[in-house]
């Protein structure tokens, strides 16, 4: 029974190595991409399945759970019948093909060097004109509206490269370390419910009038399932960086701000990295005042690049990790 343990953890570690090599080298696809037909589907569930808004928190939030249920359910029970039908190689193959689509490393340094060489440019170069400057700014503006939430078209050269490393640090978590965690707990099936999981989180766990609570489960499920994997990321982060800082910033009460796991994740990659994040950003036109997270700097573009090597750091470090258990 332990060797099976251990032979099934060693075969997950190998292919999870062989998963972000193939992350590195090829990216995310740019034309396709399973979870665009996932999003098209689950499009599909809410507008058959949610109930209108007069209806009592309690049903909404009873249908929220049938409709999680039949978006994510039906993919899991695909993936178990194909490795019932496949030969033993073919599901290697099949198990690294659905990691690689579940992680986002590659993607996600991409995102963020986009925002990082027009930011530097500026910062780099006192010599540009206004004009030169402005559209340099522009560019980075419209890197970072990729991947936040909150209004980008006036940031000045510090926001932006705050709301970059914010995204860098929260995605590293999610896109990255939490599905290398439940591959290797649970094979190619943990990392496929988490991915489709966070998805769901990503599309209905916001707190509107429209899905507050028919996105509560989604909202939830999300949460227990990146508890473990954010603590871990934690310490990673921490131990990729300024450990102190990082650990002291991470248990400070403001941590809990945004999310139980996000929170904490973002605050010790500032402490990690020397810098403040949170405080005042803009959202939908107006300005939302949050807490301080970690301790030092005010952000600069030197410190998105940072950023982006500390989740390089992290990721070889489980990497190094993950060797050894093979």
């Amino acid at each position: 029974m332990i060797t099976s343990i251990f032979d099934f953890l060693a075969t997950n570690s190998f292919m999870v190595l062989a998963a972000l090599v193939l992350d590195r080298l090829l990216g995310e696809p740019k034309s396709w991409h399973p979870l665009i037909w996932f999003g098209r589907w689950v499009d599909l569930c809410r507008q058959h399945i949610q109930l209108p808004l007069d209806a009592s928190y309690a049903r909404q939030r009873m249908v929220g759970v049938l409709a999680w249920l039949i978006a994510v359910l039906p993919w899991i029970l695909i993936l178990f019948a194909l490795f019932w039908l496949l030969p033993n190689l073919l599901n290697v193959i099949l198990s690294i093909v659905v990691l690689y689509f579940a992680i986002g490393w590659q993607s996600l340094r991409e995102h963020a060097l986009a925002i990082y060489q027009p930011l530097s440019v500026v910062s780099q170069s006192p010599g540009m004109t206004t004009e030169e400057t402005a559209e340099k700014l522009d560019e980075a503006r419209l890197a970072v509206s990729y991947i936040v939430s909150r209004d980008t078209q006036n940031l000045d050269e510090s926001a932006v490269a705050k709301a970059g490393i914010e995204s860098v640090l929260e995605n590293g978590s999610d896109a990255v370390f939490a599905p290398i965690f439940w591959f290797v707990l649970l094979g190619a099936p943990g990392a496929l419910l988490y991915r489709l999981a966070n998805t769901l989180d990503a599309m209905w766990g916001y707190k509107t009038d429209a899905l507050l609570h028919f996105g509560w489960c989604a909202a939830r499920f999300d949460d227990v399932l990146n508890y473990i994997p954010a603590r871990l990321v934690v310490y990673t982060y921490a131990a990729c960086g300024h450990w102190r800082a990082a650990i002291r910033s991470a248990r400070r009460p403001s941590a809990r701000w945004k999310s139980p796991n996000a929170g904490p994740v973002m605050a010790a990659g500032a402490g990690a990295l020397g810098v403040q994040l949170g405080g005042e950003a803009p959202y939908f036109g107006k300005i939302e005042t949050r807490p301080i997270l970690g301790e030092g700097e005010m952000p600069r573009p030197k410190h998105l690049k940072e950023a982006i090597w500390l989740v390089d750091k992290s990721v070889y470090l489980w990497g190094l990790v993950i060797c050894l258990l093979i």
